[in-house]
């Protein structure tokens, strides 16, 4: 069975992109899946989570932007957990922007990750907080996108937007892209606009958007601080993302 590609995105950065997609991987790692977190962010964090290495030094020449130029992922992955492994991401991964070389440059991670699908369950991908060649290839190379939807006004807007980069996408050649669902993020209950323009993303978007709802939480917080591996808070950390699992999986299964 080839592994299923998901995407955690939206054009607009502090909306969960990374802390959803690195608690993912290790909740999916926990349930037995092998999966595969690839960092397409040249701000590396989810490199950072996964790895527990805060100096990105440590990847130079060794990143997904290496793997895309070569034409090869094999040597670039890198491994977390029995069930989880990751491709890093570090600053020069901007650079993807000004590849020449012969193969589309849209579909470079498509093409990369083929070689290894069937070694995972999940391959998850992170991406930067702009619509970006990153984001473009990660949508490209994606079967499934979860829209990442913070509960205020300027991530209520991007939302229509990157609906249209998603249609984008299937134009261009990934015409199987769906979206999973659009996941409420950093929800304070306490204040009336995050619970006004929860309500009103129900109504726009029905069922598309996932009935977890993840509040802010100080364990989440420090997630930056511990990592996701050997976190002492880790349970406290993911109780909210475990339902989210539960209706990612139906979802995509």
């Amino acid at each position: 069975m080839l592994a299923k590609v998901i995407t955690f995105s939206l054009q607009k950065g502090g909306v969960g992109k990374t802390t959803t997609c690195g608690l993912t991987a290790y909740l999916l790692g926990q349930r037995g899946y092998k999966v595969l977190a690839i960092d397409m962010d040249s701000q590396g964090n989810l490199t950072q989570l996964v790895s527990g290495y805060d100096d990105l030094e440590v990847f130079y020449h060794e990143t997904i932007k290496e793997a895309m130029e070569n034409g090869d992922i094999d040597p670039y992955i890198k491994v977390a957990t029995d069930n989880i492994d990751y491709v890093p991401a570090d600053d020069y991964l901007v650079l993807i922007a000004d590849y020449r070389g012969p193969k589309s440059k849209i579909q470079l991670l498509k093409e990369v990750i083929e070689s290894v699908k069937d070694q995972y369950d999940y391959i998850l991908i992170d991406t930067p907080p702009n619509l970006s060649i990153q984001t473009v290839n990660a949508l490209m190379a994606s079967d499934y996108v979860v829209m990442m939807f913070e509960t205020a006004k300027f991530s209520y807007n991007a939302l229509p937007r990157f609906m249209e980069t998603i249609e984008g996408a299937k134009e261009n050649g990934n015409d199987t892209l769906q979206i999973a669902g659009i996941l409420a993020t950093l929800s304070d209950a306490r204040r009336i606009d995050n619970k006004e323009l929860l309500q009103l993303v129900r109504e726009e978007y029905k069922d598309l958007i996932f009935d977890t709802v993840i509040s802010r939480r100080a364990a989440i917080g420090r997630l930056p601080v511990y990592g996701i591996i050997n976190n002492p808070e880790i349970r406290a950390a993911t109780e909210q993302h475990r339902n989210f699992i539960e209706e990612l999986l139906s979802r995509v299964n």
